[in-house]
C-alpha cells in the first residue's frame, strides 16, 4: 500500500473534481436540498448505492453520485489505493450563498483510512478553499 500521506491529495482531487463542470453535481444537489428542505446531501461513496435514500427519487443526483464514487475508485488506484483501504468516504454538498442562480455549492470531502488517519477538504463550485 502506498503511504498514507496520499489519501491527503487523493482527498483534494476528490473534491477539485466534485467541485468541477465535470461532475456535474452541482445543480442536482441545489435543486435535491431545495425540494427537500435539506440543509446538505451527502454521497457515501463507499456504499453501493452513494446517494442517500431520501434523495434516490433524483435520477439525475443519484447518477452523478454513482459517477463520482466511480472516480474516487480511479483517484485512489492512481495513488495505489483501493476501497478497501478506506473506513469513510462521503462528499456533502450544500447551497453556497454567495451564488443565488441555483448552481453553486460547496463540497467537502472526507477520507479516512482504516489505520484512522482522516482528511478533509472543503472546497466552493469555483474551486476555492472554504472554511466552515
Amino acid at each position: 500500500m502506498a503511504s498514507e500521506k496520499r489519501l491527503n491529495s487523493v482527498c483534494h482531487n476528490l473534491a477539485h473534481h466534485a467541485t468541477s463542470g465535470l461532475s456535474f453535481i452541482h445543480p442536482h444537489a441545489v435543486n435535491a436540498c431545495q425540494q427537500k428542505h435539506a440543509e446538505s446531501v451527502t454521497a457515501d461513496l463507499l456504499a453501493p448505492e452513494p446517494c442517500p435514500e431520501s434523495f434516490r427519487a433524483n435520477e439525475p443526483l443519484r447518477m452523478s453520485f454513482r459517477a463520482l464514487a466511480e472516480k474516487l475508485r480511479s483517484i485512489l488506484a492512481a495513488e495505489g489505493f483501493g476501497e478497501s483501504d478506506l473506513s469513510e468516504a462521503s462528499a456533502t454538498f450544500w447551497p453556497d450563498p454567495a451564488f443565488t442562480d441555483g448552481y453553486g455549492t460547496i463540497c467537502r470531502t472526507v477520507i479516512a483510512s482504516k489505520s484512522g488517519h482522516r482528511f478533509e477538504h472543503t472546497l466552493d463550485c469555483l474551486g476555492r478553499p472554504r472554511n466552515v
